[in-house]
């Protein structure tokens, strides 16, 4: 079975790796995948994709489970019950890794998010990438991004998702989403201008390839001999 091209990208909120990621799907004709995955979980359990959208890459915590439809409204306000969460953090991320492991299986494709580093199989065609950057770099592009005015509302939100992030796959795949030892490659991207960052790493995949297949196709040749 011929190995597929996979590159996983993940990534602190704000370090850009969404942008870098597309550029160099582009620059592969690779297919591209971020929110597909939530599609096609959404589509396993039986429920609309908002309803997933919101538990992505994040633990139900216990007040939600608590309380579960329940929400603060104004006195005058209508009640208007949100929709019954049918399913648990754990089915989530297991209908998510085998949307994951359908699509790699199929194509070659740059999978943004959604813990591909660890839940993928490992091969000589997969690529491990990790993007951080230093708070300040974050702030200037999260704020951008969601139009925010409130520099404290924006390191809130970042700090927020890192730790979320950090608690769901350490408790999904017992890794820790951050450790340079689950990746190939981890780099900061406040250290060059996105553009250019995406032209070094697509070399950098480029070589770490081609050096896979040599080392392949020697291992192939000296078992033939």
């Amino acid at each position: 079975m011929t190995e597929r091209t996979t590159i996983t990208i993940a990534r602190q909120m704000g370090s850009g790796g969404a942008y870098v990621g597309q550029r160099i799907a582009k620059r592969f004709q690779l297919r591209y995948v971020d929110r597909e995955v939530l599609r096609l979980a959404a589509e396993s359990l039986g429920v609309d994709e908002t309803a997933v959208a919101a538990n992505c890459e994040r633990l139900t915590s216990f007040w939600e489970r608590l309380f579960g439809p329940l929400r603060l409204l104004p006195p005058e306000a209508p009640y208007t019950p949100p929709p019954v969460r049918t399913f648990t953090d754990e089915e989530l991320f297991l209908k998510q890794v085998a949307a994951l492991k359908m699509i790699a299986a199929h194509d070659d494709c740059v999978i943004m998010g959604y813990g591909g580093a660890h839940v993928l199989p490992s091969h000589r065609r997969m690529v491990n990438l990790y993007f951080h950057a230093p708070l300040k770099f974050r702030l200037k592009r999260v704020m951008q991004l969601y139009e925010l005015t409130d520099v404290t509302a924006a390191g809130r939100m970042i700090r927020e998702s890192d730790e979320m992030r950090r608690r769901y796959f350490t408790q999904m795949t017992g890794k820790d989403w951050s450790c340079a030892d689950n990746y190939h490659l981890c780099i900061n991207t406040s250290l060059f201008p996105l553009d250019e960052l995406a032209e070094r790493l697509i070399l950098f995949i480029e070589r770490k390839l081609k050096a896979d297949q040599a080392t392949a196709a020697k291992a192939a040749e000296e078992k033939r001999s």
